[in-house]
């Protein structure tokens, strides 16, 4: 066996590999996508949100009811609720890699009983080949859905106030975005970043849009 195919098993014999590139750490590569992928929001966000002066000004007015309530915090806390997964998602990350557990494993389980006990006997992981390996791909996708739809509903809501159309735009290509990450994860497991960059780029643009009102409503 080569040595590159003795890094896809561990020492019981057990097919694992990490989904994460090895030039970059996860802290690295997770804060460089996050940095990238906000920046490019807020731009999407100012450029949409402020096109013409008609625009500017009906925004500006809503602002200042923001600021005069001193409503501004709870946009700001919205931004950092959103931005305070990073760490949470870092920490699962490394974890992931260090075990080199890929996609569709969610947890790993060992096998216990009478036949020589748990150290002799390897690990449950998800099936991934046939019917059952599309079945456990497409819950796993169905679940990525449901933890996003939280987070992205409390943007959307908030954004609407201010940018209601621009808000509109962005939550219709988040949901096409995870419905054609779904099929292409239904599919297989390289096939779930189909389309999801222009769903993290419409997220991405939402939190653009609560972070522009808050820094706003805040200086105001």
């Amino acid at each position: 066996m080569s040595d590159k195919e003795e890094k896809k098993v561990d020492a019981k014999g057990i097919p694992l590999k990490s989904p994460y590139p090895e030039q970059l750490t996860v802290p690295a590569l997770y804060s460089l996508l996050f940095i990238i992928i906000s920046f490019i929001g807020v731009v999407i966000a100012y450029f949409t949100s402020y096109f013409t002066e008609a625009k500017k000004n009906a925004a500006d007015a809503k602002i200042l009811i923001l600021s005069e309530y001193d409503l501004g915090w709870l946009y700001l806390g919205i931004f950092v609720v959103k931005s305070l997964q990073l760490p949470i998602n870092i920490n699962l990350g490394s974890a992931r890699n260090t075990s080199k557990v890929d996609v569709p494993d969610q947890q790993v389980y060992k096998v216990m009983g009478s036949g020589g006990g748990g150290d002799k006997l390897g690990y449950v992981l998800m099936e991934t080949d046939g019917v059952h390996g599309t079945f456990n791909r497409a819950q796993r996708a169905f679940q990525n859905y449901h933890e996003q739809f939280p987070s992205i509903m409390l943007q959307y809501v908030a954004a609407s106030w201010f940018w209601p159309f621009e808000a509109f735009i962005c939550i219709v290509v988040w949901a096409v975005s995870c419905c054609r990450s779904a099929t292409g994860y239904t599919k297989s497991s390289d096939g779930r970043m189909s389309g999801r960059i222009f769903g993290y780029l419409s997220t991405a643009t939402l939190q653009g849009f609560i972070l522009i009102a808050a820094y706003k409503s805040l200086v105001a």
